[in-house]
């Protein structure tokens, strides 16, 4: 596959995100999160040529299937997409992240941002052996994505920023989510 091939896979017009994920494989690719403007609009983004979206993340997956369901559409400690968004919607959500390892939202808040992503975002994605290879020609054939902004870093600082300070954990106890 070439980058001009990964790009076009990308750019098609998105289907519904339930069916998109079902046949997410076990091959490594690259993932597009797409929203219309006017959610998270605080983030900008290319422009999709076929639909009334804009990109916000673009990236590459050892396993597509791995990627989106257990990090995108899971936890926010391991997606950068989720302390993004938890970020622009800590107050709209309630959302209150806390000090784990890294900063962790609890698993009530895990899945109403999750719901919230799920009813708001689209996804395309292309199977791509060479995907490290056709990184910088497919992000550069597809445009910007707005995780790639300043507003971005500003929101996932702020994320990190309400967790708090961080505690010292007794030595020998062990993590419990909250």
């Amino acid at each position: 596959m070439t980058p001009d091939e990964a790009a076009a896979a990308l750019t098609v017009a998105p289907r519904d995100l339930d069916a998109t994920v079902a046949e997410l494989p076990g091959a490594p690719g690259h993932v597009a999160w797409w929203a219309a403007p006017s959610v998270l609009p605080a983030l900008g983004g290319a422009p999709h040529p076929r639909a009334d979206l804009r990109l916000l993340d673009l990236g590459v997956a050892t396993m597509l299937r791995n990627r989106v369901r257990r990090q995108d559409l899971y936890r926010a400690g391991v997606s950068r997409l989720r302390r993004v968004a938890a970020g622009l919607l800590l107050g709209e959500l309630g959302l209150a992240p806390t000090w784990a390892a890294d900063v962790v939202l609890p698993t009530a808040d895990e899945e109403r941002l999750t719901a919230w992503l799920r009813a708001r975002l689209v996804l395309t994605w292309v199977a791509d052996d060479d995907r490290e290879d056709h990184r910088e020609a497919v992000a550069g054939l597809v445009g910007p994505a707005g995780l790639g902004s300043p507003a971005a870093q500003e929101a996932e600082q702020r994320y990190v920023a309400a967790a708090g300070e961080k505690a010292p954990r007794p030595v020998g106890v062990p993590f419990r989510r909250p």
